[in-house]
């Protein structure tokens, strides 16, 4: 399985180093933008959420 890269630090499948441990990832689309085509995502801040509502991952889980 390849890495999958997430900021979101207080997600249940958050490991350091922004990697997602997640079996299944649930996306949808971020119509409000979001980071470049060619970012290093494995470098971005972590960016804490409370709620699911606060990603557009639907795999988010608070730890």
């Amino acid at each position: 399985m390849p890495d999958v890269n997430c900021t979101v630090s207080t997600c249940k499948y958050y490991k350091e180093g922004n990697l997602c441990t997640a079996n299944q990832i649930v996306i949808q689309s971020d119509l409000e933008g979001g980071f470049p085509p060619n970012a290093q995502l494995n470098s971005l801040r972590q960016t804490p959420a409370n709620t699911i509502d606060e990603t557009c991952c639907q795999t988010f889980k608070k730890k």
